[in-house]
């Protein structure tokens, strides 16, 4: 494990020696930052990466209040449990505004501050470092797996914090923006060099959002539709999309290897074991099934139909085109899977009570879009 820092903010130098002892006994090597003031604090938090920040409050100089309002103006952001001696009910709702973890009364509870320190460093170790995946699939896997947590956003262009809690989103934050505009600018595939990681870790942020995620992404959809419109010429009023779905003809793109495709199958049943309701692989032009388990004819030319239409209605929006794959959420816990590769298309119904969705969608789902596009021979 890499050595983690943890800064502690306090003026009473009787407390900073008790806490250096706390950290000390847990035992885990880490190193520790002190500050006496909150100018001290955001200093060091401006110049150095810390994984914890003990914070108190009343403080010359500069007060833990204004200091968080400082880290959240220069955004800036970090676990942080807040040492207090004084009720905190009068400043609470401004306390939640920042996000903080926890806050702990003096006299100190130590059992208690220990196990909170060790939650803390063991969930920002762990962190996930997530690639391959839209912003959209992970919120939407979150909100089925119903987790709590932080997600950090870099790009090219912009950068913010998504909090969740129990699937939920229940803040943005991304340089002032409204939620729903925050969230359209982290969703724009246009921006290049995308980092997301995940913290998933219990927090205080209060909640400013009281919709649902699909509410919320067709609402940041429509906003970054909008903006990328904005400028350009307008036809009159905006138009129902009403994409052709007949019969339409893909490009070939090779010829299918038939004994890879049977052994892909095989490789689902074995990897999916009783989750996998069923699967099939089909050819869009030929309209024909290749292989498949407990396949159903109509079901094939349905996927074809919804990508069709999916691919239409996006272009027609001036948005980006499918991935190498899309999910869709169904009723009684049910996930269908559909991996378009140009003619051909490989389709599953997943039971998601019997799977985990991170070990699928992150490590299944990447290998048998692997194979697929090698039974594909050009």
């Amino acid at each position: 494990m890499n050595k983690q820092t943890i800064l502690i903010v306090e003026d009473d130098k009787k407390v900073v020696e008790l806490l250096k002892e706390t950290i000390e006994e847990i035992g885990n090597g880490c190193a520790i930052k002190i500050a006496y003031n909150g100018k001290e604090a955001v200093e060091i938090l401006e110049k150095e990466k810390i994984e914890l920040a003990l914070l108190d409050i009343k403080m010359p100089v500069m007060d833990g209040v204004q200091v968080l309002t400082e880290l959240h103006n220069r955004k800036i952001w970090l676990p942080i449990i807040i040492l207090t001696a004084y009720s905190v009910k009068d400043i609470e709702h401004k306390l939640l505004e920042f996000g903080i973890v926890d806050y702990l009364s003096k006299p100190l509870d130590i059992p208690k501050l220990k196990k909170r320190i060790k939650e803390l460093l063991k969930n920002r170790e762990q962190k996930d470092s997530i690639s391959g995946m839209s912003l959209a699939a992970i919120l939407q896997v979150l909100e089925m797996e119903q987790r709590t947590g932080v997600i950090s956003i870099k790009t090219d262009k912009k950068s913010g914090r998504i909090f969740f809690k129990k699937g939920m989103v229940v803040d943005i934050d991304a340089e002032g923006l409204s939620p729903e505009e925050a969230l359209g600018e982290l969703l724009d595939q246009t921006n290049k060099d995308q980092a997301i990681s995940i913290e998933y870790l219990e927090h205080r942020r209060k909640e400013k959002i009281n919709k649902s995620l699909t509410e919320i992404l067709l609402e940041a959809s429509r906003l970054l539709d909008e903006d990328k419109k904005e400028g350009a010429k307008k036809e009159s009023k905006e138009e129902v999309i009403t994409p052709k779905i007949e019969k339409q003809s893909v490009a070939k793109e090779g010829k299918i290897d038939n004994q890879k495709i049977s052994n892909l199958i095989d490789r689902l049943k074995d990897e999916l074991g009783e989750a996998l309701i069923s699967a099939q692989i089909w050819s869009l032009n030929e309209e024909e099934v290749f292989a498949g388990y407990n396949q159903q004819a109509e079901v094939s030319e349905l996927f074809s139909q919804i990508t069709l239409y999916l691919n239409e209605a996006l272009s027609t929006a001036e948005l980006p085109q499918l991935g190498k794959y899309y999910v869709l959420n169904l009723e009684g816990k049910k996930i269908s899977v559909t991996i378009p590769q140009g003619e051909y298309y490989c389709g599953m119904l997943i039971d998601a009570k019997k799977t985990p969705l991170g070990l699928l969608l992150k490590v299944v789902l990447p290998g048998i879009i692997a194979s697929f596009e090698e039974a594909i021979a050009s």
